[in-house]
């Protein structure tokens, strides 16, 4: 204790001081350590009890304590945790076992015996791993939040300490890191009830940590020594990539080299809502994200058996739009076939000597198109596979879905069952579907018995949708530059035309076709009436409602991405910024330009009106915001603006940069650490969006990557 003794009188000039006790000149001061005259000190049953009622108006009391022996043990031992040890087992743990620690949403992780943990008076938390709770500890930590229920939890009971450590050791692959984990809790237990949340908080953040910093170096350079953003898009690799129980690949072929990954992992479309069964794994989604997710990441045998999964599910030459493990694949989809083939070539020019991935050998489910065949599998190199794809495109195919009817799509009219592919000769497009079907990524089937729209596509895309003409071109000319590829030609019933010849006819007919200058339209136009929209590229050729063609979307921004040599370079900047000024939102793109009369732009699958454009969320492709399609804008500035010179290159880098800047704060913000499927109009948040969506990460990592490479 200090006790001061001072005289009764001032300096003659004394200011007071605002902060300290100032103005005497002659003073005393008395220190006593452990008793004085002015405080009482009892002790009764082990608690000591301080009386200050004594201590006069001028004194202070300064307390020294420490912990109890049991406590100072804990701290001690806290202090001294082998994070040597924790450093090792942690550089020992593979892709899945990473992704298992980290991450797993609810459904995924019940397959393993352990959904999300529920706090109370707050609710589940969004991933089973680390992931779930370190960035929530932290903002806790940020802002000295103690009455948080996560703490409140903490403080009342062990139970998210043993839930964290016995999840871990129920794997062989992390089981080690959760008998660490677990000696770590049991000293974290013995403190002091109040003092739990600090210090689970202190341990557990540094394993999330190191175990972040570990998911990065299985990764490649592009990944190792990019931005922190490239950091935050690539962890959407590990949150999608995984083995699940529910949703594996077809087998594969079991002399592949390197082996094939047992079990086989999947990409999952989004999260929660497309993350296990037969809502994983979308054909399309996937080959959308396996570049950027896969390939930009380093992850190519994951990318391989992929590839060769799905392409042992090739039917009527189409690749699944459903997965469902291979037999019960579903292939009502025409665009699905052309980002598989775009994908496996991304996979020849990025891998060294991934040229090689043509020979590895497939396992046909399906060698015959007839189901009453009921042929048995075949093994077939890759490279038959795709000129098998290319070959039924050239000559053209009907046919009907198999098992058609409510086993397969309670809301589908029996005519969408019905569907066609094929190649128009004079012009080298293929096209497809009908207007009772939707076989490209906007395939909302309306739903709706009271609104009438049930059985009723809101988007069908049928004819030549423009994304599919671009990326048909694109892998045409490729594969016709590449010389270990060995079918050059396909045949069909008026002779054989070559791979360069059909990659030629493309590009002599898209601007003369697909381009509107002005209110007159396209070079060939036969519907000059239904022109709306001018200094754009039309969304299809030859649909059968025929107004469809002409509305403004995003698509062809996919064509200026993949195949800028397709194009006109000026007519395509002059495209590029329609889309800035009518389609661009904060995070995405709309679906459809807001002065289009069928525009609707927020999105609620849960509407029970009667007006059909809405209803059961019929309009999920009629304006809401999507966030995938914005990386393929971006990467066409890239490219244009590179063919247009240095100065209009610039400039697009400058809107690159500044359209991710917003990612990234959404990003930073995100409780699931990722980028939403869709926002509604304005980037207004919509509830019905999964919050993180793999080709959201993919697309945007592809541009990052495009940039780096220039």
């Amino acid at each position: 204790m200090v006790k001061l003794e001072c005289p009764a009188e001032l300096t003659a000039d004394f200011i007071r001081h605002d902060e300290f006790i100032n103005g005497y000149t002659n003073w005393r001061a008395e220190i006593k350590e452990g008793t004085s005259d002015m405080i009482k000190i009892a002790e009764n049953n082990g608690m000591i009890k301080v009386d200050l009622s004594c201590l006069i108006s001028g004194s202070f009391v300064v307390f020294s304590v420490r912990p109890i022996k049991k406590h100072r043990n804990a701290l001690e031992n806290i202090h001294d945790l082998n994070f040597d040890a924790l450093d090792d087992i942690i550089e020992n743990l593979d892709i899945g076992d990473l992704q298992f620690a980290l991450y797993q949403c609810d459904q995924e992780g019940k397959e393993f015996g352990y959904g999300t943990y529920n706090i109370p008076n707050f609710g589940d938390l969004k991933y089973c791993g680390l992931a779930g709770l370190v960035p929530l500890l932290n903002q806790i930590a940020r802002n000295n939040d103690l009455g948080h229920p996560v703490a409140s939890n903490l403080r009342n009971g062990d139970w998210l300490m043993n839930y964290t450590a016995d999840r871990l050791i129920s794997r062989p692959g992390t089981q080690q890191l959760g008998e660490w984990l677990k000696v770590g809790f049991a000293e974290i237990s013995n403190l002091p009830r109040y003092l739990i949340p600090r210090y689970f908080h202190s341990v557990v953040s540094r394993v999330y940590d190191s175990l972040d910093r570990r998911s990065f170096t299985v990764m490649s350079d592009f990944v190792k020594r990019g931005s922190n953003l490239v950091e935050s898009l690539a962890r959407g690799t590990l949150i999608h990539l995984s083995a699940m129980p529910s949703a594996p690949l077809p087998h594969l072929f079991p002399g592949l080299e390197p082996p094939a990954h047992s079990p086989s992992f999947t990409l999952a479309a989004g999260l929660p809502h497309f993350s296990t069964g037969y809502m994983r794994s979308w054909g399309r989604d996937t080959f959308i994200s396996l570049r950027g997710l896969l390939l930009t990441t380093g992850q190519f045998t994951y990318a391989r058996d992929i590839l060769l999964g799905y392409a042992g599910c090739l039917r009527h030459g189409l690749i699944p739009n459903l997965l469902d493990g291979g037999k019960n694949a579903r292939f009502n989809c025409r665009d699905a076939i052309w980002w598989w083939l775009r994908a496996v070539l991304d996979y020849i020019e990025l891998k060294d000597d991934g040229v090689k991935i043509l020979q590895d050998p497939v396992v046909r489910l399906f060698p015959s198109d007839i189901q009453e065949d009921q042929a048995g599998e075949k093994i077939q190199p890759l490279q038959d596979v795709i000129h098998e794809a290319l070959t039924k495109h050239w000559n053209g195919l009907k046919f009907r879905e198999w098992n058609a009817g409510k086993r397969i799509d309670e809301h589908m009219q029996d005519e969408g069952f019905n569907n066609e592919i094929g190649t128009d000769k004079k012009t080298g497009f293929v096209f497809g579907g009908n207007v009772k079907n939707c076989g490209t990524w906007m395939d909302k089937m309306g739903s709706s018995q009271q609104a009438g729209n049930k059985g009723v596509p809101s988007t069908p895309r049928d004819g030549s949708a423009v994304e599919i003409v671009g990326l048909s071109y694109s892998c045409l000319h490729d594969l016709s530059k590449l010389t270990t590829y060995p079918h050059q030609s396909v045949d069909g019933q008026e002779g054989s035309v070559t791979l360069a010849t059909w990659a030629s006819t493309i590009k002599q007919n898209f601007e003369q076709h697909f381009w509107i200058s002005d209110d007159k339209g396209a070079e060939v136009e036969p519907h000059p009436e239904l022109v709306n929209c001018v200094q754009m590229y039309k969304d299809s050729v030859g649909s059968g409602n025929k107004f469809t063609d002409y509305q403004l979307r995003p698509n062809f921004c996919i064509v200026l991405a993949v195949a800028p040599d397709l194009v006109e370079a000026d007519n395509a900047w002059t495209a590029l910024n329609t889309v800035t000024n009518r389609l661009l939102g904060p995070l995405g793109l709309a679906t459809l330009d807001s002065k289009d009369w069928a525009y609707r732009g927020d999105y609620d699958n849960s509407n029970q009106s009667g007006d059909p454009s809405v209803a059961h969320g019929a309009n999920y492709h009629q304006g809401p915001e999507w966030v995938w399609p914005v990386g393929f804008y971006l990467r066409a500035l890239i490219k244009i603006g590179a063919k247009l010179g240095q100065e209009k290159l610039e400039d697009a880098k400058r809107q690159v940069f500044s359209v991710l800047s917003r990612h990234y704060q959404h990003l930073l913000s995100s409780d699931w650490l990722g980028l939403p499927e869709l926002t509604n109009s304005k980037g207004q948040f919509c509830r019905d969006s999964n919050p993180i969506q793999a080709w959201s990460h993919s697309t945007l990592l592809d541009t990052l990557f495009d940039i780096q490479k220039l």
